[in-house]
């Protein structure tokens, strides 16, 4: 079966599927955020936001749009469906071009620093205009291990937009560490680093887990890491600095109330205690490595802890506890832990150094306004 030319026909209709007027609203709500204003002025974006919404938007079911196509289409062959459930993973990128064969491209993607395939559903001459060293901003979407597909319309740079283009992709790529973690070799390296700055920490503060005043947070990671940290935390009577081997480091406020209510669960009847634990298991944007390394201590008393804050009688820590967390923590849950640093790229390096040279300019042409 030729994958690359059952790509071209099915991409279309999952498209056409994708405007048969029975996801309507759910359209209309992608639409408004690509176009606030709620006039569609630019084809290229509107074309986004469909393969957006045909590729990724969730549905109020928590299925994609994809679920229901291949639902509706029994007919396909198991390759094909494997195949159209493989668009979930979109690439997003600045791409160089390298070269141009015929009906494919060589593409290099700045962001993650691996080459693809990339194919059209236009046709062989959809890559006339393409010359190598020119830059092609877009969406990839995998065909086979080898071949991919580039999906919406891309926009197309020549190569004197390359320093933009590489300030671009340096920071997509701090700003959303994951696209640079496809590339298997930068998330080795990324854990390796983290692993690194865990064991720096541990031999700096003697445990990958300090509780300090907020007051104190500043100076004491100060004299460890040019790393900042919000203001409100000198506000905080509790701060907990956790470095975890998966989360990396986070800090935890209000955690000497948590650390409390654990080492004597009869505490959490007080509205007081009550609050601080609720906020560290109902909040969705609280990791879960907290309450795990407080209950790993005694589960016993965690499962006691918890049977008294959810009027749930039996309740056992080692038995419920796990399952508690996913219930109140689906986003975390939902997506593979990543490394939370990120390994210095080459167009981070490249932006690193601009930014450098630009430093240097700006203070020589302030010394000669002095003179």
């Amino acid at each position: 079966m030729d994958l690359l030319a059952r790509a071209a026909e099915l991409k279309p209709e999952l498209l056409e599927f994708a405007v048969s007027g029975r996801f309507t609203r759910e359209l209309g709500l992608v639409y408004s955020r690509f176009f606030p204003d709620g006039v569609v002025t630019d084809e290229a974006t509107s074309a986004l936001a469909l393969d957006h919404f045909a590729l990724e938007y969730r549905l109020p079911g928590g299925d994609l749009l994809i679920d229901r196509f291949l639902a509706e289409r029994p007919e396909l062959h198991e390759a094909e469906r494997a195949m159209v459930l493989g668009w979930k993973d979109v690439v997003e990128g600045i791409f160089e071009v390298r070269t141009v064969a015929g009906p494919a491209l060589i593409l290099h993607n700045l962001i993650d620093e691996l080459t693809y395939t990339a194919h059209s559903d236009l046709g062989e001459d959809a890559f006339e205009a393409l010359d190598p060293g020119m830059f092609m901003v877009g969406r990839l979407i995998p065909v086979t291990f080898d071949d991919w597909m580039i999906s919406a319309t891309p926009a197309v740079y020549t190569p004197d937009a390359r320093r933009q283009l590489v300030r671009a992709a340096a920071e997509a790529a701090l700003r959303n560490p994951a696209r640079v973690f496809r590339n298997p070799a930068l998330l080795a390296e990324a854990w390796q680093i983290q692993a690194a700055q865990r064991r720096q920490f541990t031999e700096h503060f003697g445990s990958d887990l300090v509780v300090m005043q907020g007051a104190e947070v500043a100076a004491r990671m100060g004299a460890f890491t040019s790393m900042s940290f919000p203001d409100h935390l000198a506000r905080e009577e509790t701060v907990a600095l956790i470095f975890d081997e998966r989360d990396g480091l986070g800090y935890y406020t209000d955690f000497g109330a948590v650390e409390e209510a654990f080492a004597d669960p009869s505490l959490v009847t007080r509205a007081r205690y009550r609050d601080a634990v609720s906020r560290y298991l109902r909040g969705d944007s609280v990791s879960p490595v907290p309450i795990r390394r407080l209950a790993a201590r005694d589960p016993e008393r965690a499962g006691r802890l918890f049977a008294t804050l959810l009027g749930r009688r039996g309740f056992t820590w080692q038995l419920d506890g796990e399952a508690l967390l996913r219930a109140h923590k689906p986003g975390y849950f939902s997506s593979p832990r990543l490394p939370a640093c990120t390994p210095v790229t080459a167009v981070i390096a490249e932006l690193d150094h601009d930014l450098e040279q630009e430093h240097v300019q700006d203070h020589g042409h302030d010394a000669e306004q002095r003179v």
